[in-house]
């Protein structure tokens, strides 16, 4: 694959969803790769116009590029896009290698998984930590969808230990990952798409977006990635709102609309017991999705705290996805922080959540 195919594939893969003139398209690419000459650019879309791996659609006086998925080619020109960007990624690191080595030999065991990504890796590995995203399988038998993923959790904290390297991982069955990417709420894995290497079977991983494509939804990334910590109070509140927690005194605004996982992280965040006993409120009202609760909690080190309110919470009100949580936070043997339980059942009752 020459160059310059592979940083506009690169740069329009990142941004699915999003509509680039020739001109946006060759601004993204400089800013992504360094360098970008727009009639190299112009000359190769419209080469791979003809060869229908792109669509080039005049609107106005531009023309917006966008991958053409009915193509059956271009998913093998994207997982040898991925496999350069492996490549480039991994050259001269070799402790690096070793450690996926290692991991390969124990995950080909697996029988679900089907790609896994490292996400946003140039950044997260200079500090020392890899980030991962797994697609797995969706088995008609939950059990054993559960006892792998407690295995590869197992497997990869070993890892961890061994290397001396930090490792988070999402893991999302199928119909996980086509729910992330159909919601209209902001969450972690539109922002992982936007920077990501899928290092083990990016054909799957690519074959599985089209299968989401084909089925007329929009898969759009999000480029910034969220950080809970800053989300506004305008936007806490309002969401707050939105899963039946409704603060005395204060003022509900329009504000953008985040997945309840990344709001049980800010509410975690704070250093304000009413904020945080809210937690168990909202997850008593609506369902979460067990990974992502757990990723995001290992990933800002809030798994302690999150393990004390979930144990409150499932002995007043059992549900499947937190008792899943519970599992797995205590298969990576976290140490509960303890929470104050009668406070917690009193504000339950208050808002009809017990």
């Amino acid at each position: 694959m020459d160059t310059t195919t592979f940083r506009i594939l690169d740069t329009i893969s990142a941004g699915l969803g999003k509509s680039f003139s020739i001109n946006q398209l060759t601004a993204k690419i400089k800013e992504r790769h360094g360098t970008a000459h727009y009639a190299n650019i112009y000359k190769k879309l419209h080469e791979l116009e003809r060869q229908q791996i792109l669509d080039l659609n005049k609107i106005g006086k531009s023309s917006i590029v966008r991958l053409n998925f009915q193509n059956y080619l271009l998913i093998d020109l994207l997982t040898e896009m991925e496999i350069k960007k492996k490549l480039e990624f991994l050259q001269e690191k070799t402790d690096l290698q070793m450690l996926l080595q290692e991991m390969y030999r124990y995950l080909n065991k697996m029988y679900s998984i089907k790609s896994i990504c490292s996400v946003n890796p140039k950044k997260n590995i200079k500090l020392n930590r890899l980030e991962l995203l797994f697609l797995l399988k969706t088995s008609k038998e939950e059990s054993l969808t559960q006892d792998e993923i407690t295995k590869i959790l197992n497997g990869l904290q070993k890892l961890q230990n061994k290397h001396n390297l930090r490792i988070d991982c999402l893991l999302l069955e199928e119909y996980e990952f086509l729910n992330l990417l159909e919601s209209d709420e902001i969450n972690p894995l539109k922002e992982i798409l936007s920077d990501k290497i899928a290092f083990f079977c990016p054909q799957a991983f690519w074959d599985e977006i089209r299968g989401i494509i084909d089925r007329g939804i929009e898969v759009i990334t999000k480029e910034r990635e969220t950080k809970p910590a800053e989300i506004t109070e305008v936007d806490l509140i309002y969401n707050l709102a939105r899963f039946g927690y409704k603060e005395f005194g204060s003022r509900i605004r329009q504000g953008q609309k985040f997945c309840i996982e990344y709001i049980i992280m800010a509410l975690l965040m704070q250093n304000d017991v009413r904020r945080i006993e809210a937690v168990p409120i909202i997850l008593a009202k609506h369902n979460t999705n067990s990974s992502l609760l757990l990723f995001l909690a290992q990933k800002y080190r809030l798994s302690g705290r999150l393990l004390g309110l979930l144990k409150i919470l499932e002995k007043t009100k059992p549900m499947k996805e937190i008792k899943k949580t519970i599992k797995l936070l205590e298969a990576l043997n976290v140490e509960e922080i303890k929470a104050d339980e009668e406070s917690i059942l009193q504000k339950m009752r208050l808002y009809n959540a017990a």
